[in-house]
């Protein structure tokens, strides 16, 4: 009895032995590395979001066309923004497709992070950061910005307008680009991470005044953005976040946001006076310079710090779902 379960194990590992080498052989066999094979897959699933992007803001832009809202400063500055809703409808139809509908969850409240109090946090979170960003900006001398209007009906459709358009972007990158890694390569939020913080800063190389600093910045808060859906579960918080940085930037500020300049705002910059420096950015905005970093990285450490404390878990909006 003792001798034949010594051979029954022999066999057992050689079995094993088999199976593993023949899985390795098929991952080699097209001449591909595993690490290409990964990364090959997350290129074209950044691919797919690119074109989905492109999609959306065609429709976008051709429906803020056919409003004629652009006749005004503020249907142009609102124009901008909601144009970004074209990029809604398209996640909302790719998510249509059945074996993309887990989507759903990252997008609405599928995943218990989703509510309004982490709404709340992600909108103050993002104001304050860039607040102080501005702040900085401000007492250095680099920037004089001075009251220009308020209008209670137009500061809430623009902060709507740009909620539309912050959002759209975490929807993709947070959202559809995140959630379609780890559904590839399960346990590796690391991966989902990087890439869609990388991709972020991609989309974002067409820009006025683009910088490397500029992109390592927008990369950083990708890492800042990703590390509210992955310890908080919640893409709602990254969406107001990024809301409220845009929203003090652009229109509370009427500063560039990431080189854009709109021509509605509460204040306005006084553009002759703006300088270069370690503050601020003249043609990208408070964007791109080391305190702007610097504060995203100490926020993203403490948001790590408390999220490892509350030991929260996300939701895998993939589970029973074949990969």
């Amino acid at each position: 009895m003792e001798n034949n379960n010594h051979i029954s194990e022999q066999f057992s590992q050689k079995n094993n032995t088999e199976q593993s080498f023949s899985q390795q052989h098929s991952a080699f066999k097209t001449g591909k590395t595993i690490p290409q094979i990964i990364f090959g897959s997350a290129i074209w699933t950044c691919i797919l979001a690119y074109i989905l992007i492109l999609a959306g803001q065609i429709l976008g832009e051709l429906a803020v066309l056919a409003s004629g809202a652009l006749k005004s400063d503020l249907g142009t500055t609102a124009g901008l923004y909601f144009s970004f809703a074209g990029i809604w409808l398209v996640l909302f139809l790719n998510a249509l497709i059945r074996k993309n509908r887990p989507l759903f969850k990252a997008y609405g409240t599928g995943c218990k992070g989703n509510n309004a109090v982490n709404l709340l946090i992600g909108l103050l979170i993002g104001i304050g950061m860039n607040g102080a960003a501005i702040l900085m900006a401000w007492m250095h001398g680099d920037i004089r910005m001075y009251f220009d209007k308020f209008e209670p009906v137009p500061f809430i459709i623009l902060f709507i307008a740009v909620f539309v358009q912050s959002a759209a972007e975490e929807m993709v990158c947070r959202g559809f680009i995140y959630q379609r890694v780890l559904r590839t390569y399960r346990n590796r939020f690391w991966l989902a991470v990087i890439i869609n913080s990388v991709f972020f800063g991609m989309i974002h190389l067409g820009n006025n005044g683009i910088s490397a600093m500029a992109v390592v910045d927008l990369v950083v808060t990708g890492l800042l953005f990703s590390a509210m859906v992955y310890y908080f579960d919640s893409l709602w918080m990254a969406m107001a976040a990024h809301a409220g940085w845009n929203f003090t930037q652009s229109i509370l500020a009427g500063l560039p946001n990431s080189g854009i300049v709109v021509p509605y705002s509460v204040f306005r910059l006084d553009a002759a006076s703006a300088r270069d420096s370690f503050f601020y950015n003249v043609a990208f905005g408070v964007e791109g310079t080391v305190p702007a970093i610097t504060i995203q990285v100490v926020v993203l450490a403490a948001l790590v710090a408390v999220g490892i404390k509350l030991g929260g878990k996300p939701t895998d909006i993939w589970a029973g779902e074949e990969t």
